[in-house]
């Protein structure tokens, strides 16, 4: 997977989508997952090999949810939890997209993996979230 046309197209991408999201990062509350997410992308302009590391694109995927689910205003109805975009949720959005089709051009498996990966930690981030309004009502 780490053939030079992949390494080219990850600092393309890397290039595209930093300065929009370190934007976002700057107005959300990110601590620790934002600065990892900002090392990440500035790894996939800088050393792309290791940005592409499976245990490092797992744990990108992960803090591309959480930034999406930032970006967003939560509050409880009665059939579930309403959201609400306060900017930004999709180029969180678009940026994970990209990155699933960047490396599903090299990887198919892994790609789907890691599309995986992303729909069960916003689930499972989603099911705190609405505990944790539910529970300050």
């Amino acid at each position: 997977m780490h053939d030079s046309q992949t390494l080219g197209s990850l600092q393309d991408f890397g290039q595209e989508h930093f300065s929009a999201l370190d934007t976002l990062l700057s107005n959300t509350d990110s601590g620790t997952w934002g600065e990892r997410l900002r090392g990440w992308l500035k790894a996939c302009t800088l050393s792309p090999h290791g940005a592409l590391q499976q245990d490092v694109l797992e744990t990108a995927v992960v803090d591309l949810v959480t930034l999406e689910l930032a970006c967003q205003a939560y509050a409880t109805e009665e059939d579930g939890l309403r959201l609400a975009d306060r900017g930004g949720t999709v180029r969180a959005r678009r940026t994970l997209g990209d990155l699933l089709l960047l490396i599903g051009e090299r990887d198919p498996k892994l790609a789907r993996m890691l599309a995986s990966l992303a729909r069960s930690s916003r689930n499972q981030r989603l099911r705190q979230i609405r505990s944790l309004v539910l529970a300050r009502t």
